[in-house]
């Protein structure tokens, strides 16, 4: 997951704008609540328009808001709520009457793109524990193959379960557990293992907020584990490659030979840090790669 910046608002969801899909929706969603009638699926349809969709599929670079597979060209897309239109999971549990918050339904600000896997709750993920790391160990698990409830859904904890449950309230007040790529720091929250077997995340320095979004999310299911861990695979390759030709560069007493073993390695690195930028798939895990190797290089030079 990458933090990634919110683009403007598209005209179909303007609310300074009265004419708009989401004003109108959200006028009439309004008065179906003073009247006390229950809101169903088909009150809210603003945001799934293709206009929202291509907006979404642009800022988050054709890539699911929360695991970073490549999603817009392969299979279909989620208009994701950050916060839930039609109830919470977690203040059911609690006894908290929360109704939705169905007056986020329409606003932009509101809105991720999704895979399917992320948003929907499934009961049939494989989800590789945070503490294995050994090749064998993975082999081992996976053939036991143990089955998960996954996705968010309606999921949206809090801390204290101090949710907003009206429209007008001070959203700023609550502390959301789910990681929202917009307003927070991915990097804060969420730990790569780098150079095992397997390539998993887990909670950074036992965050609350990346435990709660790798597991409710299920950040570690089956085969998204898997395709993290070819990149990560060709990475390691990379990187053994660069040191190698660091160590023949440092070595070297031909100054043409040399150079052409330094050419080399500034062209690893550049292979490297093409595969951190934004609409790279795993881009946070890249980076956070991409740093240790800068780490070893700094060392060797230093």
């Amino acid at each position: 997951m990458i933090k990634v910046a919110r683009t403007p608002c598209p005209a179909a969801l303007d609310p300074n704008d009265p004419d708009s899909a989401g004003s109108r929706e959200l006028a009439r969603v309004k008065a179906k609540m003073a009247a006390g009638e229950t809101l169903k699926s088909g009150d809210f349809s603003a945001y799934g328009s293709r206009a929202v969709r291509d907006a979404l599929r642009e800022m988050f670079h054709g890539k699911c808001a929360y695991c970073e597979s490549k999603i817009a060209g392969t299979q279909d897309t989620d208009v994701e709520h950050y916060r839930p239109k039609k109830g919470v999971s977690e203040a059911d549990d609690a006894g908290v009457v929360h109704p939705g918050y169905w007056w986020l339904a329409m606003r932009w600000e509101n809105l991720v793109l999704s895979c399917q896997h992320c948003n929907q709750s499934r009961s049939y993920h494989v989800i590789i524990p945070d503490d294995v790391e050994a090749e064998a160990d993975l082999r081992a698990f996976l053939e036991r193959q143990p089955k998960t409830t996954a996705g968010k859904l309606n999921a949206f904890p809090v801390e204290g379960n101090a949710w907003v449950t009206q429209e007008g309230g001070d959203l700023t007040t609550e502390r959301p557990l789910i990681l929202n790529p917009v307003e927070m720091e991915p990097g804060d929250h969420l730990d790569w293992v780098l150079f095992q077997g397997a390539s998993t995340v887990r909670a950074k320095d036992g965050s609350p907020v990346g435990e709660a979004t790798r597991t409710i999310l299920g950040l570690n299911r089956r085969w998204l584990e898997e395709e993290r861990r070819i990149r990560l695979l060709e990475m390691r390759r990379l990187r053994d490659r660069l040191i190698e030709k660091l160590n023949d560069w440092l070595v070297a007493d031909n100054p043409t030979i040399a150079a052409i073993h330094e050419a080399e390695a500034h062209w690893i690195i550049e292979e490297l840090h093409a595969m951190c930028t934004d609409e790279q798939p795993f881009a946070g895990m890249a980076r956070a790669f991409f740093q240790k190797v800068q780490d070893e290089v700094g060392a060797m030079a230093g």
